[in-house]
């Protein structure tokens, strides 16, 4: 993977902000990385040769800057067979599965997927940064799009999730419009979140796709992204999530029956339109009503 991202340069009317620092804000770059750039010897060159952040520019210009100058995540690589849907220069797409968190806790030090990446992408950049678009929650399976770059990380993710949940629907479609509150106890914030009319505004839309034996699968997209955002709405209709012990009830599964299935984006790059879908888990088929 090539260390450099490359620029051609075209310059502005005016004359004072034709420097490296105007073009790479106008880039779209933030502070926090420019100011990495200048901490990295070398890191921006013009023409093949080392410059400062108030370098002129003049059009046609080659302008390159290290893709990685942040410092390297500190993570403990873990083992594992990652599951990768999509890889090119700039993106790490994969499929997580049910039970692994996205990133270490104290309880998941040596088995997470953060620690799987970054044992898979350091054999190309041992100055690898972690930049996951999208965290998911342990429990919940499904795509996982990681930014190669700092360019990369300002995409935005159209993202399409369906559900395993209980208790059939009156209706086909519909759009649950409710805040969410997250509660705190002596400070902390507690992991069960609540809907209430002082909390976040929250918004998702439901979609039946099939029912069997009292439990339906729906798809859903979501105009917020609370935490556990699926979770609350559905329970608050009386349609917890099949496996959701927090906001439903126990029963014999061991996770909650939620998945990120497909993700399309517009690739900064190549302005290709990526459309990215995955399969059900093996323990979803059965519960769903087949066609």
């Amino acid at each position: 993977m090539e260390k450099f991202e490359s620029f051609i340069v075209t310059t502005t009317e005016d004359l004072s902000k034709n420097d490296v620092y105007h073009f790479l804000k106008a880039s779209g770059l933030s502070n926090h990385y420019i100011k990495n750039l200048r901490k990295c010897p070398d890191s921006i060159l013009l023409n093949g040769k080392p410059v400062g952040m108030r370098q002129k520019l003049s059009d046609k210009d080659i302008l390159q800057i290290l893709k990685n100058p942040m410092p390297s995540t500190e993570l403990v690589e873990c083992e594992g067979n990652l599951d990768i849907v999509f890889e090119d220069d700039d993106f790490l797409i994969v499929n997580k599965p049910h039970n692994l968190a996205c990133i270490p806790t104290r309880s998941h030090i040596n088995d997470n997927l953060g620690g799987q990446i970054a044992k898979y992408l350091r054999q190309e950049d041992k100055n690898f940064t972690l930049r996951i678009l999208n965290r998911l929650d342990r429990e919940t399976a499904g795509l996982v799009v990681v930014a190669k770059n700092i360019l990369a990380y300002k995409t935005r993710l159209n993202k399409t999730y369906y559900a395993l949940c209980h208790n059939n629907f009156e209706t086909k479609k519909m759009t649950i419009d409710k805040g969410i509150l997250t509660i705190t106890q002596n400070g902390i914030n507690q992991m069960k979140r609540v809907i209430s009319s002082d909390g976040k505004s929250a918004k998702t839309h439901v979609e039946v796709i099939s029912e069997k034996d009292n439990i339906t699968l729906v798809k859903l997209k979501l105009e917020t992204g609370r935490t556990h955002q699926i979770r609350v709405h559905l329970s608050s209709e009386n349609h917890p999530l099949v496996g959701d012990s927090i906001y439903g009830t126990q029963d014999s599964f061991n996770h909650t029956f939620l998945i990120l299935k497909q993700v399309d984006f517009t690739h900064f790059r190549t302005k290709e339109h990526i459309s990215l879908e995955i399969d059900f888990p093996d323990d979803w088929k059965s519960l769903i009503k087949n066609p």
